[in-house]
């Protein structure tokens, strides 16, 4: 019982470091077939335990007081009341069979991925649920009404994640479930995703966490920038950082042994985009060297400027190094 309980806990905590822990490759493939397991139901455990003994034998009075005022004898109040209570349970018990809910789950969460990548179009697919034994072996599966669950250790070797997950019916109680999904890579890692909705749409949420971890830039990212190929750093952090002071990110780079990035570069770098290696200029004020920055909305005649010749942000100069 403890493992279990040690299990469950564990399978409801999203790591909010899941971004940070997905080391980026040029193309990572998941294992398409998705094992889910049912967890124990929180609607009905809050339920239980929202009020006391006493609290629910003073809901019982007053339902029975209800249904007397409304004509009911003293004798007629006990049935009914047990009558309704069996056929909410009845109701319940009859939604909640959760048939076949590990292929909707399956499903839905390979259908978001599909989207973002046919919406976004980013130059590298880096996330794909890959089938690795034969085609015939998936067919045969599904013509029998099952998902193909064949994997042997030779199988799992050509894979970067098999997945799996748990779900359960959310403490809201309003027809939600709560769902975690749980990716573990070769050498024993894992990265663990949460959402929480109706069965129909709760994966996109888990879908959009995925594609930003896996798609989304990671340092250090090297881009062909003119006839030259560029490294991006990051910052200190190991990400993209703020700064109060161009000079001092112009002396944090020098210690990754980089630079700031040009505004040209900037530029061109903002041109690959987030989910293709680059960073996006967006609206923030980015730190150059010099104690110069660059400001996208002050086109005219140049965003390159001066410090002195813009207010600084309140949240700082934004910052990221490279090297050439």
């Amino acid at each position: 019982m403890k493992r279990i309980s040690l299990f469950l806990t564990a399978a409801l905590t999203f790591s909010a470091l899941a971004a940070q822990a997905v080391v980026q490759k040029e193309q990572v493939g998941v294992w398409p077939t998705i094992p889910f397991i049912r967890g124990a139901d929180l609607c009905v455990y809050k339920d239980a335990y929202s009020s006391t003994r006493s609290g629910y034998m003073d809901k019982m009075v007053g339902y029975a007081k209800d249904l007397m005022s409304a004509g009911a004898k003293g004798k007629e109040v006990l049935p009914m009341l047990v009558g309704f209570n069996n056929l909410y349970d009845q109701n319940l018990a009859a939604a909640n069979q959760y048939k076949y809910m590990e292929v909707t789950l399956e499903s839905t969460l390979k259908s978001y991925v599909s989207d973002y990548y046919r919406n976004i179009k980013p130059r590298v697919q880096r996330l794909s649920f890959t089938r690795v034994n034969d085609v015939m072996s998936v067919v045969r599966a599904a013509a029998n009404g099952q998902r193909d669950g064949y994997l042997d250790q030779s199988l799992v070797d050509k894979l970067d994640y098999i997945a799996y997950g748990t779900y359960a019916l959310a403490p809201n109680c309003q027809g939600d479930i709560q769902v975690t999904l749980h990716l573990m890579g070769r050498d024993g890692e894992e990265i663990s995703y949460i959402g929480q909705g109706q069965p129909a749409v709760v994966m996109s949420q888990i879908a959009s966490r995925m594609f930003e971890d896996f798609q989304r830039t990671k340092f250090p990212s090297t881009l062909k920038i003119g006839k030259k190929s560029l490294t991006l750093l990051g910052a200190m952090n190991g990400s993209v950082e703020k700064t109060f002071s161009p000079k001092n990110a112009e002396r944090a780079c020098e210690t990754l042994g980089g630079r700031l990035p040009s505004g040209q570069e900037l530029e061109m770098i903002d041109a690959y985009g987030d989910w293709n290696g680059g960073v996006s200029i967006n609206d923030a004020i980015w730190a150059l060297a010099n104690d110069y920055v660059y400001a996208p909305h002050l086109r005219n005649p140049t965003p390159i400027r001066s410090r002195t010749e813009v207010n600084t942000p309140e949240e700082g100069y934004t910052y990221y190094c490279v090297q050439d």
